[in-house]
């Protein structure tokens, strides 16, 4: 994923194109996140932390946990860690679990969010107490923006970071895209290793499996792919808006999403799922002429 940002010379703009999204409904405009309780949770061993003012400054010297706080939030909120690869990593050195406990106010009332990572083994979510066996079910009632010094990668790091930040957004706007990534990441992984088994085994069985795989990976592909671009259109006149806002009226922003695949190729397979299609066996046979039929 490119994701392109761009500032130029502003020229007469067209009234249409910073109209901002309808506004949402009167329930999701409050949301508050009255507390959060750690345990075990990178250097917090016991800690409660109570907000009672609109804004909350965190002040302390390095290294006494400020941005470990601020990740405890983004996780309660999404599931994923901003920082860390992998639910171990969220655990006290010693211990085999971490807990995190928010209490979050809205319009309609107060929810209880618990979320249980474990060094080894599956991590548990509950809200108001009830266990979820869905993610769903847990995500989208702590909604979380987060600002950091590495937001600069969003421009000059590699596409991974841009992927996994825009993936954190549609989390929160829609939670069944955790399911959509994982099992877009599940077909990716079964198509590697077969191609990588296809490398030192003729066996016939294993090339008859590409076509099917292709085909599995190109539909789940189109669904990350739009949901993506689709994330980014709400986004750029929302941007738009507030760049001119702040800056003046010297610029204009426009943010673009690029795919390496073609947009129209994936409109088109998005329609008509057909495995000798796929954008991505189109890009396998460039690469590999052979396997044409």
């Amino acid at each position: 994923m490119r994701l392109f940002v761009c500032l130029t010379e502003a020229k007469p703009l067209d009234p249409a194109s910073l109209a901002l999204p309808k506004p949402l409904p009167a329930a999701d405009l409050l949301m508050y996140l009255r507390s959060i309780a750690l345990r075990h949770f990178r250097n917090y061993h016991e800690q409660r932390v109570e907000f009672h003012a609109p804004k909350t400054i965190l002040v302390g010297n390095n290294a006494q946990g400020k941005s470990n706080l601020l990740e405890s939030v983004a996780f309660l909120a999404t599931l994923v860690s901003p920082r860390a690869s992998s639910d171990r990593d969220l655990v006290c050195n010693g211990e085999e679990a971490a807990q995190i406990d928010g209490e979050v106010e809205r319009l309609h009332g107060r929810s209880e969010l618990q979320a249980i990572v474990r060094r080894s083994g599956r991590r548990t979510v509950r809200a108001n107490g009830e266990t979820c066996r869905r993610q769903t079910d847990f995500l989208g009632t702590l909604n979380a923006v987060e600002f950091s010094c590495i937001d600069i990668d969003l421009v000059r790091g590699a596409p991974d970071y841009r992927r996994r930040w825009i993936d954190s957004l549609i989390i929160q706007l829609e939670p069944i895209y955790v399911y959509i990534l994982r099992e877009y990441g599940r077909i990716l992984k079964q198509r590697n290793a077969a191609l990588k088994q296809l490398k030192h085994d003729t066996n016939p069985a294993i090339a008859d499996t590409l076509p099917t795989l292709d085909q599995q990976l190109a539909t789940a592909g189109t669904k990350v792919i739009r949901r993506r671009r689709r994330a980014l259109d709400r986004l750029a006149p929302l941007a738009r808006h507030w760049h001119h806002a702040i800056g003046g009226e010297a610029e204009n922003l426009a943010i673009a999403y690029r795919s390496q695949l073609d947009p129209e190729e994936i409109d088109r397979f998005a329609v008509t799922p057909d495995p000798t299609r796929s954008p991505h066996r189109h890009r396998r046979l460039k690469r590999n002429p052979a396997e044409l039929p």
